[in-house]
């Protein structure tokens, strides 16, 4: 229902009362580049939540630059001193050939031998993938504690990443973890840019939120010209789809990442997670 309606809703039309009426209000953000969270439907004896976020909201680990990929690092408690290694390691996995960075790894390296697979040679076709780079820990790409005692632990990377898109972030979806691992964006900048997306009305969640160009978000943040061309407002060419099934203490999670053209919707991804307790 909801994606049937991104092509033709209207903030100026009326949406009719009741569960359609909240469908109709998810399709015209969804519109407008604004992720959907929270959508409650009772069913039998439990219930169904949904999320639908685009994707464009997370950053592809495929077009980052190094620079973007410090400032990740950075983002996430992982120390500097491990960037370079980390960053030459990613650029080995995935370039063409098997010419070594000066602090990268390539198939000859031990640690590819003692596991008995060669680099891939591509981009990542998904972001677990990392996990099979030298110097991708568990606790880097997911989060954990630090190796050296005392320090902060690791935040976790993969929430922030995706290998969908074009490479420019959606700052009406975003998070603010996304948006402060953009290069030229500071903490000011972050807080203009979320406050500033809630629409004149200064509410979430209402028929006017959204920055509906990026030179109003460049106007509303102070931001340079320099990053218009890592920013965008309404791409929703890919959506991430969580739908959380609730009975009793029990729940089961299934995603989905869609390529969304038009009429026609293409599933890219899919995933079920085992039932756990709430």
């Amino acid at each position: 229902y909801i994606l049937a309606h991104l092509r033709d809703v209207s903030k100026e039309e009326e949406f009719p009362e009741g569960e359609n009426g909240d469908l109709m209000m998810a399709a015209l953000h969804i519109s407008r580049g604004i992720g959907v969270s929270g959508l409650e439907r009772k069913l039998g004896r439990g219930k169904v939540v949904l999320d639908i976020v685009p994707e464009e909201g997370r950053r592809n680990v495929n077009l980052l630059t190094d620079e973007d990929w410090e400032e990740i690092l950075d983002q996430s408690n992982v120390p500097e001193d491990k960037w370079d290694e980390l960053i030459d390691c990613f650029r080995d996995w995935v370039d063409p050939n098997e010419e070594h960075r000066l602090n990268g790894a390539e198939s000859d390296d031990p640690f590819y031998r003692d596991r008995g697979y060669e680099c891939k040679n591509a981009p990542l076709d998904t972001v677990d993938e990392l996990l099979l780079i030298k110097g991708f820990t568990p606790q880097i790409v997911y989060g954990g504690p630090s190796e050296v005692e005392g320090e902060p632990p690791y935040l976790g990377i993969a929430r922030w990443l995706t290998v969908w898109g074009d490479g420019r972030v959606n700052v009406n979806t975003a998070s603010r973890e996304v948006l402060l691992t953009i290069p030229e964006i500071d903490e000011f900048a972050v807080d203009a840019i979320i406050e500033g997306r809630k629409g004149p009305d200064g509410e979430a969640g209402t028929r006017d939120d959204g920055f509906t160009s990026v030179d109003e978000v460049i106007a509303a943040a102070g931001l340079s010209r320099e990053v218009a061309h890592r920013i965008t407002v309404s791409s929703y060419k890919y959506l991430r789809v969580v739908s959380t099934g609730q009975v009793g203490d029990l729940a089961v999670i299934v995603w989905c990442v869609l390529e969304y053209q038009g009429d026609k919707v293409r599933v890219v991804f899919w995933r079920e997670d085992t039932a756990s307790k709430t």
